[in-house]
């Protein structure tokens, strides 16, 4: 029973890390379609500490927004977690444009409905 429930999650946190890196290949990918498909329908977004608590539509244009002008380069995660009991997890993800600009992105998902959904996005410039 105990290895029955290693593997159950063992494939659980397999498929949240994918979502989780799903998240950072849409972004690097500018595939708004796939982003908007893990948002939760009320998401907390900050840009340079200017936070915003915008509905699923318009967090996806100013995601969009960032990333025109910003256009991707690369989009890679470097950190993640979760919360005790997996019930959340975060990615922390570098960010570089092709203007030469290269940003910090943090991705915070919490279960509901049985569905990973991004709560949070936060984008910093690095320094």
């Amino acid at each position: 029973m105990k290895y029955i429930s290693f593997l159950g999650l063992f494939f659980l946190s397999l498929t949240l890390e994918a979502q989780k890196s799903s998240a950072l290949d849409a972004i690097g990918k500018s595939d708004m379609t796939t982003l908007a498909s893990l948002l939760d329908n009320r998401v907390e977004i900050c840009f340079d500490n200017k936070v915003q608590y915008l509905d699923k539509a318009a967090t996806v244009q100013a995601i969009q927004d960032f990333l025109s002008k910003n256009p991707p380069k690369s989009c890679t995660p470097s950190h993640n977690g979760a919360a005790k009991g997996n019930a959340s997890q975060y990615t922390i993800g570098k960010f570089v444009s092709t203007n030469g600009k290269s940003f910090r992105i943090f991705v915070f998902t919490s279960e509901q409905g049985g569905k990973s959904v991004i709560k949070e996005v936060k984008i910093d410039i690095e320094k």
